[in-house]
């Protein structure tokens, strides 16, 4: 089972940004890890470089940036301090860069860090818009990302959604989403929304006559399922679907544990609003890559996933699928 132990939030001491808080520490709690926090100070680019030409006796690299790296260093010992019980605290970081979120993607990725939890609302306390830091560490990250707003679920995170245009990179976060149906004890429910210009899974033999489109469609994505879950592990553990009492289950091999399986299709005109209705009604947590190609000219892994973001009242943990070898 995938574990994400190493657990770093980025801050920018936003409310928005301390949304994440909330779920780093359930994350740390869940999978017995830890959390660290980092702050990024941008450079101030322009001025720096009017006071150069104002020829003011201050030089923002020597007089300015290690000041307000002390203060940010202080503030986020104290955030660590106050939010997070003393079982799950880990590091602090200050960082100054140029761009925000590729220092928080570059310094995830060398740290070797299981996640980066991220509210997507910053300092302006607007929901996350294109061009924002919390977009730019989804599109940039090689690091799973689990973009948030608001408080945990009051139940907790019971029900966790997987939308799948069908394609093979579509369904490598299910290993993802599976550890986190384990540690939660979730169920899993796998979504595809058949769109008006066509989806890849239309270019599959028919199923049984009669059968109607719908069932056709469920009844190939189980097949998919199963097929992969055979000819591949999951971070080195078996799975399998099983069919018990009308109902689908994910099951390990060696530790028994079973999982919750459903499949959902729907039909509408966008894929996006329709797997956000679906989750903000029936989700806790959304699980999706990021890119890759559905086998038609429009790109499912891009920019839909983008729109789920952006328009998701749930969490979204977003994953990069590995790139072909």
């Amino acid at each position: 089972m995938y574990k994400f132990n190493k657990i770093l939030v980025p801050t920018d001491f936003s409310k928005g940004a301390k949304d994440a808080y909330l779920y780093g520490r359930a994350l740390a709690r869940k999978f017995d890890g830890n959390v660290d926090l980092l702050h990024v100070i941008k450079v101030l680019k322009y001025l720096n470089e009017s006071i150069r030409k104002l020829g003011l006796p201050l030089d923002m690299d020597k007089d300015i940036y290690p000041k307000i790296q002390t203060d940010s260093k202080q503030r986020l010992e104290q955030e660590l301090k106050d939010n997070f019980p003393e079982e799950v605290r880990g590091s602090t970081k200050v960082l100054i860069d140029r761009k925000v979120s590729e220092a928080i993607t570059n310094y995830a990725k060398k740290n070797e860090y299981d996640i980066i939890v991220i509210g997507s609302r910053g300092s302006h306390e607007t929901s996350l818009i294109k061009g924002t830091t919390a977009e730019k560490v989804i599109r940039l990250s090689e690091v799973p990302v689990l973009t948030v707003q608001g408080d945990l679920p009051p139940k907790g995170v019971n029900r966790v959604l997987i939308p799948t245009d069908y394609s093979d990179l579509s369904i490598t976060s299910l290993k993802y989403a599976l550890s986190m149906a384990t540690s939660l004890d979730a169920e899993l429910t796998m979504l595809h929304v058949l769109e008006l210009y066509g989806s890849p899974i239309e270019n599959e033999p028919r199923g049984e006559a009669g059968r109607g489109d719908l069932d056709t469609v469920s009844l190939k994505i189980r097949e998919k399922i199963s097929k992969y879950l055979s000819e591949n592990k999951l971070d080195d553990e078996s799975w399998k679907m099983v069919e018990e009492d009308g109902n689908a289950y994910l099951v390990n091999d060696e530790s028994l544990r079973k999982i919750k399986f459903n499949v959902v299709v729907l039909k509408s005109i966008n894929a996006h609003y329709a797997i956000v209705d679906y989750a903000n009604e029936s989700s806790d947590l959304i699980v999706m890559a990021t890119h890759g190609r559905s086998g038609l000219s429009h790109l499912f892994l891009g920019s839909t996933t983008e729109k789920v973001i952006t328009s998701s009242d749930i969490p979204v943990l977003t994953i990069r699928p590995p790139k072909k070898k």
